[in-house]
């Protein structure tokens, strides 16, 4: 694939792009954008008719794009869904082939087929289509779907996956995790055309981050770091009801959280009718959902090389300690400077999962 230069392009950065297996003559922007379990869409910008006349709907997209030993870290192959032509610059829109996973046929899964199989080795069984590269997709998650999971039925491919994928959680029995450290399995089309599941383990005490980012870091940028704090999820209060027998419940509550946050209480359903089992999940689930969820994002030069699922450890005075959270989106913008908006901070488990987790 022939290299493109661009004067419109930031120094040192090299781009390689085909549409329909036809090089690009001019190039002089590129945003990608990706979050997980979504398609990846690239937008790109151009200046010659020539290539705009490549250009179709339902076109393949090739695109590289790097600097130096890191050249090509950014590569994208996806489907042409958007041309917008215009006086001097024209846009081109195109998706990753997750893309083609939600526009599928519907396909009837049954639970002859699914029943008593790996969750991960389904998800992987129904992204093998049109393109995709599932070689890489090894392992398995040890989670057996069953038959209360209700995963059968006439869907989309897409459907299926997220389906699987919102049982896909992992618990841990080591030194290493809190018994609460619950995990959900994502995945991402995260370079090309592989599909990749994966497990971005911030909760690990030994976890590594990638790299270490500080309010005085000199390729902050713009915003700089942005703290959204949420409590929509926030629960003080707990009560936990025995399933067969609903005059028995206990209930543990935090004080000081009703205090700063207003009271804010919930009930769940639990399988035994041991009260001692009863405070202790009521209590569990308390510690987990006492306080506000915290997410984070990071504008930044030069960090087009960061992706999703890499940890990034955030040493800011807001926070008490440093914390390592996985990157769950990006933008990157590359222009005249390259420009790359993080968001850190993995999406917790709901009530309906977590308590499903603590009674496994």
């Amino acid at each position: 694939m022939p290299l493109i230069t661009s004067d419109h392009l930031a120094e040192q950065i090299e781009i390689e792009a085909t549409i329909d297996g036809n090089q690009f003559l001019t190039i002089s922007k590129v945003l990608y954008k990706a979050a997980v379990n979504e398609p990846r869409s690239v937008t790109i910008q151009i200046s010659d008719k020539e290539s705009l006349l490549k250009a179709r709907l339902g076109a393949v997209l090739k695109i590289k794009i790097g600097r130096g030993d890191t050249i090509h870290n950014l590569e994208f192959e996806g489907i042409v869904k958007i041309i917008k032509p215009g006086n001097q610059t024209h846009t081109i829109v195109a998706l990753d082939r997750i893309t083609s996973l939600a526009t599928s046929e519907f396909f009837e899964y049954k639970n002859s087929d699914i029943v008593g199989q790996d969750l991960y080795f389904l998800v992987k069984d129904a992204a093998d289509y049109r393109d995709i590269n599932v070689t890489d997709t090894l392992g398995g998650s040890g989670i057996i779907a069953t038959s209360d999971m209700a995963l059968s039925g006439l869907q989309k491919r897409k459907d299926f996956i997220d389906k699987c994928m919102s049982f896909m959680i992992r618990s841990y029995d080591d030194d290493f995790h809190d018994n609460t450290d619950f995990l959900r399995y994502r995945y991402a089309i995260r370079s090309g055309n592989k599909f990749d599941i994966y497990l971005s383990d911030h909760k690990n005490k030994l976890a590594k981050a990638v790299f270490t980012i500080s309010e005085d870091d000199a390729n902050i940028t713009g915003e700089g770091i942005v703290a959204q704090i949420d409590t929509t999820r926030l629960f003080n209060s707990v009560t936990a009801q025995s399933k067969s027998d609903n005059s028995i419940f206990e209930t543990v509550s935090e004080e000081s959280s009703i205090e700063q946050f207003g009271p804010s209480s919930t009930l769940i359903s639990v399988d035994s009718v041991n009260r001692g089992i009863l405070e202790n999940l009521a209590y569990e689930t308390l510690q987990s959902f006492s306080t506000p969820t915290v997410s984070y994002a990071i504008t930044m030069h030069n960090a087009e090389w960061v992706g999703l699922g890499d940890l990034v450890r955030l040493d800011v005075p807001m926070l008490e300690k440093d914390v390592i959270l996985p990157v769950v989106a990006y933008e990157t913008e590359i222009g005249d400077t390259v420009v790359t908006k993080l968001t850190l901070g993995e999406p917790e488990l709901n009530l309906k999962d977590f308590v499903r987790q603590l009674q496994l």
